[in-house]
């Protein structure tokens, strides 16, 4: 039988998208297919409203704190978050404005969105009641909130990522269980637009993959803020529907803490139910679709690739693997993924991000050869003019001055890691970045301030340097 499309991509989030715009651009008749609307987690509950929210909330705390910046406001004030939902759901509808099937459609690409989809065989799909058939597939169906089985938590009303942005007012008080990215991200922001935040975790830290140092600070600026973060501590049960209540366990003894609204923030799942894989045989579990390191399945004309597959359950990631995944499956080459180099960022105030090992893996995997340099927002002059001087970068480096991790707590973090981050993908050691001149003033510089101090271990270093000192040294002595 022939195929009607060259690559059908079930799933339009932003890895969907992603292959779909690189498959057209190859010349392939191209269909997209979504159960719900296109755009995904990232633009409908995840990548778009949180960061729109993080803003909206950094406006009203610097609004509400003018003398940090040696202002003063005269006669009467008022800033409020009434309207902040409003104003995150028009972001969001102009996004999605890009994404519509109408805008793939003009390109001549097929798109069905609120689609029933299921596989039939491993070149068949069931769209709404009819067949469609391809050469190869993409399986981009992301991944959705994991519930804990929670006693009592089923007759107790709780919002998830995917609901808490229909609100149409915010909540007097909010409980919150996890201490992730996204349970950080909106802590601090409704904290900020006057919610009154707890945060429970298990773990005996939040964001426990970030470097420990870095987000200890973290947690002691939100402390600072007003957020109560509860960790260590492991929820019991789940009561009381009017007035949601959270009994948990820390440091051996029970408590409770009770909010108008309760939020679940405890990790993800991957989206395969409802797909037909066991009907193809196609591999798959708890974890996720399984997948090579060409983004193929076990069944070999079909592909994986964001959230649905992992290890990484971000955008910039989603996008990697589709452009992988829908090379392999269109053209004659090889291209595999590689993990050696995945940043990400939490866009808290300040933000924090990561690229690498933190100092604790690479103390466990290289001892005493990994060297750690420093440099603080404290003594960055743009921080000073801005007021952000909170805040530090660590680059963690082998003896040999290879980066092996970069980690920062400070304003435009997300953006100031690259630079190192680009330095550790392509193999260029930290020292050899002291020799690029940097804008001033700007917080790049901190990378130059670790550069430069990397660059110094270097040549104090080198032998014949310290046969100089010594030399010195033993004259000095003399004399």
């Amino acid at each position: 039988m022939g195929h009607d499309y060259d690559l059908i991509i079930v799933g339009g989030g932003g890895g969907g998208i992603t292959a779909a715009m690189l498959a057209h651009g190859l010349g392939k008749k191209v269909a997209l297919i979504d159960k719900k609307r296109f755009g995904g987690e990232c633009t409908w509950s995840g990548c778009v409203p949180s960061k729109s929210i993080l803003h909206a909330a950094k406006m009203m705390w610097n609004a509400r704190h003018p003398e940090h910046y040696g202002l003063s406001i005269h006669g009467e004030i008022s800033v409020s978050g009434d309207h902040v939902m409003s104003s995150v759901q028009q972001t969001i509808r102009e996004i999605y404005e890009g994404e519509k099937p109408e805008a793939f459609e003009k390109l001549g690409i097929t798109a069905i969105e609120n689609a029933s989809v299921h596989f039939i065989d491993p070149h068949t799909i069931e769209v709404n009641g009819k067949t469609m058939r391809a050469g190869k597939f993409l399986i981009a169906t992301g991944s959705s909130p994991l519930v804990p089985p929670v006693p009592g938590l089923s007759s107790v009303p709780y919002y998830t990522n995917e609901t808490i942005f229909t609100l149409a007012t915010l909540p007097a008080s909010l409980t919150i269980m996890g201490g992730g990215p996204i349970g950080i991200e909106l802590a601090q922001a409704m904290n900020r637009l006057g919610v009154a935040v707890t945060v429970i975790e298990m773990a005996p830290s939040i964001l426990i993959r970030e470097e420990a140092e870095l987000s200890a600070m973290l947690a002691g600026i939100l402390k600072r803020e007003g957020v109560t973060l509860l960790t260590g501590a492991k929820v019991l049960s789940v009561e009381n529907p009017e007035n949601p209540t959270v009994v948990y366990e820390k440091d051996g003894k029970s408590d409770k803490t009770s909010a108008a609204a309760l939020l679940i923030a405890a990790g993800r799942k991957p989206n395969t139910e409802g797909l037909g894989l066991e009907t193809i045989g196609l591999d798959h579990g708890h974890s996720g679709i399984a997948v090579d390191n060409y983004m193929r399945t076990s069944v070999k004309m079909i592909y994986a690739a964001g959230d649905v597959v992992g290890p990484y359950q971000f955008s910039h990631i989603a996008n990697y693997q589709a452009i992988a995944a829908t090379s392999n499956a269109l053209l004659p080459i090889r291209r595999s993924v590689n993990y050696d180099a995945v940043p990400w960022c939490t866009f808290t105030d300040p933000e924090l991000a990561r690229s690498g090992l933190t100092e604790a893996e690479a103390r466990d995997k290289f001892g005493s050869k990994i060297r750690i340099y420093r440099a603080e927002y404290s003594k960055l002059d743009r921080a000073r003019t801005d007021r952000a001087t909170e805040g530090l970068a660590k680059f963690v480096c082998h003896g040999n001055g290879k980066i092996l991790g970069v980690h920062i707590l400070g304003e435009r973090a997300g953006e100031v890691m690259h630079e190192a981050h680009a330095a550790r993908t392509l193999g260029i050691p930290l020292y050899r970045l002291d020799k690029v001149i940097h804008t001033y003033p700007t917080y790049s510089e901190l990378t130059r301030m670790a550069a430069r101090a990397a660059y110094i271990d270097r040549i104090s270093s080198n032998p014949f340097v310290r046969f100089i000192k010594l030399f010195r040294s033993k004259n000095e002595t003399g004399s």
